[in-house]
C-alpha cells in the first residue's frame, strides 16, 4: 500500500524528488539530464572532476564523494563500469 507523505512537498505543493548518480560520464550525465527535465534535484559524483563540472553546468549539484551525493536522495543510481567500482562506492 502506498501512503501519501505530505512532508515531501514544498510550500507551493509540488513534490521535490531528489536523485543521486554515482558515475556521471556520458551515460550517467544523460540520465541526470533526463531526471532534471522530470523535475528531480540531482546530485552526482564521479572520479573525473570534469564530469562533475559538466553536471554542475547543467544545473545539478556536484559532490565530493558517493556518500555526499546520496545524502538525502530518494533514489541512488550507480552508473559505473564494473563490479569492482560498484563495490568501491558501497
Amino acid at each position: 500500500m502506498t501512503v501519501y507523505d505530505r512532508s515531501k512537498e514544498n510550500p507551493a505543493g509540488a513534490r521535490t524528488n531528489r536523485a543521486a548518480l554515482i558515475g556521471i560520464g556520458s551515460m550517467g550525465l544523460g540520465m541526470a539530464m533526463s531526471l532534471r527535465r522530470a523535475g528531480f534535484e540531482v546530485a552526482g559524483f564521479d572520479v573525473d572532476a570534469a564530469a562533475i563540472a559538466r553536471l554542475v553546468d547543467a544545473g545539478g549539484r556536484g559532490a565530493a564523494s558517493p556518500a555526499e551525493a546520496a545524502e538525502g536522495a530518494d533514489v541512488v543510481v550507480s552508473v559505473v563500469v564494473n563490479a569492482a567500482q560498484t563495490e568501491a562506492i558501497l
